[in-house]
């Protein structure tokens, strides 16, 4: 019930926090927060809260995302995900999900591919977002890693995430992160976004 109430406080102060002033548009400023909890029988739930300022957009809007899902095999996992996204100006979008991770470990390393289907109920919009991610435990508290992510839709390109990011292990349930990611869009200018946040399980 601590580690509940704590992940909580944690997860209000970071909604409540703007990472970037709007004068400033030196990098773009994200701020998450993700609380995950395993059940014995397979089954996963996951909240995620996300803050995000863009880099030249002056854009700044807030989303949820909330998972359940199933670990198929210990490789394998599946699961869906309902997606509201408050934008400036009140506008309201929402969005399904439906992820499919395979995993494979050896020694430090941890390389997993998702793909991730997403529908726009609001904007009637589909999206395929296919990531690889390659992670290296240094030690048992720092850890690092890369991954590209790229959005497609009926096999045309829409934009790529390049991230280079740290992972800090404060207890054995919480862990904090730092991210570089180069945002790279089809028709609009790349964005220069720092990342940070803290992931929880429960």
């Amino acid at each position: 019930m601590k580690k509940l109430i704590f992940a909580l406080i944690v997860f209000n102060v970071v909604q409540g926090t703007f990472a970037q002033e709007e004068e400033d548009n030196t990098f773009g400023g994200w701020l998450f927060t993700e609380v995950n909890h395993d059940f014995k029988n397979g089954i996963y739930t996951t909240a995620y809260f996300e803050h995000d300022n863009y880099q030249f957009k002056r854009l700044e809007c807030n989303y949820f995302r909330l998972s359940a899902g199933y670990n198929i095999l210990p490789w394998l996992k599946a699961g869906v995900n309902y997606v509201p996204v408050f934008e400036p100006e009140g506008e309201f979008n929402y969005f399904g999900e439906v992820d499919l991770v395979g995993t494979l470990k050896s020694g430090n390393f941890k390389v997993s591919i998702r793909e991730r289907y997403r529908h726009g109920f609001t904007n009637d919009k589909n999206e395929l977002r296919s990531r690889l991610k390659v992670a290296y435990k240094i030690n048992d508290k720092f850890g690092v890693y890369v991954a590209p992510e790229v959005f497609t839709w009926e096999g045309e390109w829409k934009k790529t995430r390049h991230y280079v990011a740290g992972t800090y292990n404060i207890t054995p349930w919480m862990q904090a992160e730092i991210y570089y990611l180069y945002y790279a869009f089809r028709d609009d200018k790349a964005e220069h976004i720092i990342g940070a946040g803290l992931n929880f399980d429960l």
